[in-house]
């Protein structure tokens, strides 16, 4: 067992349980407190008996829990029991045993005294809130987040459903692919359904493209727009049919996720073009695909009238899997990488990595601006410098997005 350098990201805390009242800022303190740990299988991470002043999260990998009757407990860090702490009572009841590669957080629960002592009155942020037998806890978390534990089940056992990527937009996809894909073909495949073709010479004659001549044919318009942006163009097209619901109570629901979704695709398309150096149109698709993991949710939500019925409820299941299932659907999906890493970062506000600005920072400054993470103060944000933006740029009352206002409704009346 090693402690590594690497500290955990703010996202990794907000999931554990007793860390969730804690704002933005205050995660983003704690993360720079603590340290992840790895184990290899066979490690033992905390014994039988125990009486450590610590508490253990799994993060990565499996874990084994070994009571002192020899009964054995399996918890995997998929699990919504993990975002609990590891056999929590002191002395402990259980032995902790490393299933697999894992990392984990081995917390001196003196830090978490001194963190909540710095929270205004009113905080419950305290371990002793958490200091209930643990089989009596995993069964609240259980009843909580059943839709939670059902979409982990099958996750787990290979059953996961995943919304499909339209047939247009694949048989597009494979077309673009192939060496032999010239404009005429791809725009017979698209013309299969009128109101993207439609859509495609709209966009082909916007002033992103329009040249001196407006084009009058699909074909003329994917030879405008080039296969690849045409790819982008097909599958932003095609996704508004995904964020339809039968169920009349999640119907209001999807279209606010859809409407969010939008309003992020066009802001996320203006800033793209301002700082340069990125594909507008896979800018666009970036925000609109960055929250897919919501609608995943929601199609389970309908098998489950107690938590469609509860916005807590559904909320509490997004927020717990719509990163994980939206990385998931876009690589099921086939989708360019950068895209994969901007849906899994969406929501990373503090995310640092190397190189220059990608198509993540674009997304998590759209987000900023629409204030999707509550108070953050713009100067702790990483992504601004990566934009060459300044923090002033990108708030409520930023010039660069007001005066691009009929820019962004113009983008997102073509995604209506």
């Amino acid at each position: 067992m090693t402690e590594t350098g690497s500290n955990p990201t703010p996202a990794m805390l907000q999931r554990l349980s007793s860390l969730r009242e804690l704002t933005a800022d205050e995660l983003k303190a704690l993360s720079k407190e603590l340290y992840l740990h790895e184990g290899r299988r066979g490690d033992v991470l905390l014994e039988l008996g125990a009486t450590d002043d610590c508490t253990l999260y799994l993060i990565e990998g499996e874990t084994r829990l070994i009571a002192e009757d020899g009964g054995v407990k399996i918890i995997r860090h998929t699990d919504i029991s993990a975002q609990a702490p590891l056999a929590r009572l002191r002395p402990s009841h259980y032995k902790v045993v490393a299933e697999s590669f894992v990392r984990y957080l081995r917390i001196d629960n003196r830090l978490f005294e001194q963190t909540a002592g710095k929270l205004e009155q009113g905080s419950s942020l305290t371990l002793e809130t958490y200091q209930v037998e643990e089989e009596e806890d995993l069964g609240y978390l259980d009843v909580e987040n059943q839709l939670t534990v059902k979409i982990y089940e099958d996750l787990n056992t290979s059953r996961l459903l995943l919304p499909s990527l339209p047939d247009v937009a694949v048989r597009i996809g494979e077309a673009v692919i192939e060496d032999t894909t010239d404009a005429r073909k791809i725009g017979a495949l698209i013309e299969t359904d009128p109101a993207i073709a439609l859509k495609m010479v709209k966009a082909a004659n916007s002033a992103r493209f329009g040249g001196v001549s407006k084009v009058a044919t699909v074909t003329e318009a994917v030879a405008r727009l080039g296969l690849q942006n045409t790819r982008m163009l097909v599958v932003t097209f095609a996704l508004r049919e995904l964020f339809r619901t039968k169920s009349k109570r999640l119907e209001k629901r999807m279209q606010q996720l859809w409407e969010h979704s939008r309003q992020i695709a066009a802001l996320t398309q203006v800033l793209a073009e301002h700082v340069g150096g990125f594909n507008a149109h896979e800018a666009l698709l970036a925000g609109l695909v960055h929250d897919i993991g919501s609608l995943a949710v929601i199609g389970y939500a309908r098998d489950f009238p107690d938590v469609a019925e509860s916005p807590v409820a559904l909320e509490s299941s997004i927020q717990a899997m719509r990163s994980q299932l939206s990385g998931m659907i876009l690589s099921t999906w086939e989708m360019p990488e950068e895209l994969v890493t901007a849906a899994k970062e969406a929501e990373n506000w503090y995310r640092e990595h190397n190189g220059p600005a990608d198509y993540a920072d674009l997304v998590i400054a759209a987000q900023l601006h629409e204030s999707i993470g509550g108070e953050i103060d713009p100067a702790l944000v990483p992504t601004y410098s990566r934009l060459h933006l300044s923090p002033s740029e990108i708030d409520l009352s930023l010039e660069l997005l007001h005066d691009a206002h009929e820019q962004v409704e113009e983008t997102k009346r073509m995604l209506a």
